[in-house]
């Protein structure tokens, strides 16, 4: 098994300190990036503001929804097949060490696993291209506005469905133990997209933006796949179709299909809400949007850092259960909810204070933001779904078929409540329903399902 992993190097003071504090090298990649969007959020957050009308900025964030709803054509697949990969590739180790066929046949799934993700993306990315050029017309196009939206429009969705057709390999990659490979390429990712960000806004570049931001994953993502790592997925092409009855149709699809339809109800329930504003009829619609846009940037931002201690070990994890070492991956998996979720709980709150004391220390800039009390009970719901993604993050490690029908009519319930509430009571509706949903409703039902699981399990 290659590995990018180099114990014998010399190592920085930051990877000492990250040694003694018990994080390896891939999360103090991550954290760094994390780091970095907390550093360089509040710049662009300025330059948007600066560089947008207020209607202006509501179209800039739909545009943002609108290049999101690519996670829909993903269908909750990436995490499936990072499992995947963790587990073959946990055999290839072990058998190989053993001297036994476990090895090879684990390294011809593993060459199924590439291929049929390959393709399966390929028309994916076919579909998203379709589905976000219709998209964006019907959304962005009731929306009156001087702003040209149409060609940056045009021409970003192709561009991100290309990362698109990418994200399989680089979730195998991750899987298979280049784990620090790819968060130090995420990290490097981020820098060079946020400064690229900073000049087409000072610029005044405005939508396009966005297709410069989005240039730059297509071709960071192209370089990992393409140069870094072209040997390892070259090796795995070469292998025959393993004899073992491993199949994508069988042992794939039956636990991704359950996984998109928690995927697509997730996205419905979630990562629309700035289009659920911009299609209400009314002349304020705009506006509420641009408020909502900043603050959803900042808390999607907070989720992603505290998601962070959990996507970076997820892959560990899973390898652990595929090596029959279940002790420690539940260990593992124990302390990594705990300061996940204690991190996105006092982020949460240093944003509430923030916001409390904007007026007085900023006058004006409050209005580009929720008020106090939204941001309150948005953040009910935000730690209500981080807790119900811990849950589905470890079934997912230990390979068994996610709680699709709890999760799916517990989302299904709160995007409906989501799309009722907001069309109907505009952001106030919007937030009151998604806190109460997610924590009443998407939340048991899953905790439900969850502690029937680790009791048969």
């Amino acid at each position: 098994m290659e590995s990018t992993e180099q114990p014998n190097a010399p190592k920085s003071s930051l990877i000492r300190i990250g040694q003694r504090l018990q994080l390896d090298r891939p999360l103090l990649f991550a954290l760094a990036a994390k780091s970095w969007q907390a550093i360089s959020g509040p710049i662009t957050m300025a330059l948007v503001i600066s560089v947008f009308s207020v209607k202006e900025r509501g179209v800039y964030y739909g545009l943002v929804n609108i290049i999101g709803i690519q996670a829909i054509f993903e269908l909750g697949l990436l995490n499936v097949l990072i499992g995947q990969a963790g587990n073959e590739a946990a055999r290839v180790t072990k058998g190989a060490s053993t001297a036994s066929d476990e090895s090879e046949l684990a390294a011809r799934r593993m060459s199924l696993l590439i291929k049929g993700s390959g393709r399966w993306f390929a028309v994916a990315s076919l579909l998203f291209v379709l589905a976000g050029w219709c998209f964006g017309w019907f959304s962005l196009t009731p929306v009156e506005t001087k702003l040209n939206w149409w060609l940056p429009l045009a021409v970003v969705i192709p561009l991100a469905a290309l990362s698109i057709a990418l994200a399989p390999a680089l979730a195998i990659l991750e899987g298979a133990g280049f784990r620090d490979s790819i968060y130090r390429f995420r990290l490097i990712q981020i820098v060079t997209g946020s400064v690229v960000v900073w000049v087409a806004l000072w610029m005044g570049l405005k939508l396009w933006t966005l297709v410069l931001a989005t240039s730059v994953q297509v071709v960071w993502a192209s370089y990992v796949v393409f140069v870094q790592h072209a040997d390892f997925f070259r090796r795995y092409r070469k292998l025959p179709r393993p004899e073992d009855g491993f199949s994508w149709t069988r042992d794939v699809v039956p636990m991704q299909w359950r996984v998109a339809l928690i995927s697509v109800a997730h996205y419905l329930a979630s990562q629309l809400f700035v289009l659920v504003i911009l299609g209400r009829d009314a002349a304020d619609a705009a506006e509420d949007a641009g408020r909502l846009g900043p603050t959803l940037t900042i808390t999607t931002a907070i989720q992603m850092l505290a998601l962070t201690w959990v996507q970076t070990k997820f892959s560990l994890v899973s390898a652990h259960h595929g090596a029959g070492e279940r002790e420690l991956a539940g260990a593992m998996w124990r302390q990594t909810a705990i300061v996940s979720t204690t991190l996105l709980c006092v982020a949460l709150g240093a944003l509430l204070g923030l916001i409390a004391i904007l007026p007085v220390v900023e006058r004006g800039w409050e209005m580009n933001f929720l008020y106090t009390w939204q941001v309150a009970v948005l953040s009910v719901g935000l730690v209500a779904n981080h807790v119900l993604a811990l849950q589905s993050f470890y079934v997912m490690a230990r390979r068994a078929n996610p709680f699709w029908f709890p999760a799916v009519v517990g989302l299904l319930a709160t995007a409906a409540a989501v799309w009722v509430f907001g069309r109907m009571y505009s952001t106030s509706g919007l937030v009151v329903a998604y806190a109460v949903a997610t924590a009443l409703v998407a939340l048991p039902l899953h905790t439900w399902a969850y502690m029937r699981f680790r009791r048969e399990k």
